[in-house]
């Protein structure tokens, strides 16, 4: 009981200080079907693919705070010579309860692999690549799992994550990636700011939340601050449905946040602003730069 009614006061304190959305443009820029495209016949193989799969509450397939960005730099990369694919939204809803209750979605690399393997074989020759951002970072790692022994596996020319919670999780159900497989893995490691999802070390002073309003002081009170990392309209518009589904999520997984604290394992709860700077800080620009190399390899 004191824990719903902490959440339900979590949930009020956030929605006065939500930023009100801007006016969304025509365009559609969360969504990339190229490889699909392929796959029903509509468009011809490319040298090149990346299946992307986005963050926790982002939209569409690839969202909109990696997945464009990452796009745009793997296209000038490849000189277009590419397909950029986002994992199926009616596949995997990016939701914190898949999160958090079976470490990502199990959905998402089933699609990612279904996908891989239906393109493989109409594009037997192409080089694919696996990208994922937070959750869809975790969902790379068991995509590659279920490829395992499948003929599409050989066309796996390398992986790119970016802030992934992996070193977070119960490797039985986040596996290591195969040793086989180039990664090249992205993560804030700013002294002053780091992603502390993905840093191999908390930064000296660091205070992980030991209670709900613990967590709203830490993560909740520092996402509002959210729309001074956005760099764009569609990333201003998707902070107050960030925020929403942040609180309106936690009401579901409660039991599992006070489990998680009192397991020591609460640290994967930490999300904050940092870990939304991968577009804005260079990296999508070097996962791009280094797949280009595998290629060349």
């Amino acid at each position: 009981m004191k824990s719903a009614i902490a959440s339900t006061i979590l949930l009020s304190s956030l929605a006065l200080a939500m930023p009100q959305p801007e006016a969304r443009a025509a365009q559609k820029t969360d969504v990339a079907d190229g490889m699909d495209l392929v796959i029903s016949g509509k468009s011809k193989c490319k040298t090149n693919a990346v299946l992307f799969a986005r963050g926790t509450f982002d939209s569409g397939n690839i969202g909109v705070w990696v997945g464009p960005p990452l796009e745009q730099d793997v296209g000038d990369e490849f000189n277009g010579d590419v397909w950029f694919q986002g994992v199926a939204e009616k596949d995997y809803p990016a939701s914190l309860s898949d999160y958090v209750k079976t470490s990502g979605s199990k959905t998402c690399a089933t699609s990612c692999a279904k996908t891989v393997t239906d393109y493989v074989k109409k594009c037997p020759d192409s080089n694919v690549f696996l990208s994922g951002w937070s959750q869809g970072a975790l969902c790379t790692h068991t995509c590659l799992d279920k490829l395992k022994g499948s003929t599409a596996l050989k066309n796996i020319k390398g992986v790119t994550t970016f802030g992934d919670e992996a070193g977070l999780m119960d490797p039985k159900d986040v596996p290591p990636f195969p040793k086989d497989i180039p990664v090249k893995q992205f993560c804030v490691e700013d002294t002053a700011a780091p992603d502390v999802l993905c840093t191999k070390t908390l930064s000296s002073g660091f205070k992980l939340p030991d209670s709900i309003s613990g967590y709203k002081d830490l993560v909740i009170d520092a996402m509002v601050g959210l729309t001074r990392v956005a760099v764009s309209s569609e990333q201003r518009n998707s902070v107050s449905s960030i925020l929403f589904g942040m609180a309106s999520g936690f009401l579901g997984v409660t039991d599992y946040f006070l489990a998680d604290v009192k397991a020591g394992k609460v640290r994967r709860w930490a999300v904050l602003p940092q870990h939304f700077k991968y577009a804005t800080n260079g990296m999508t620009s070097d996962a791009a730069e280094w797949m280009k190399a595998q290629v060349k390899r």
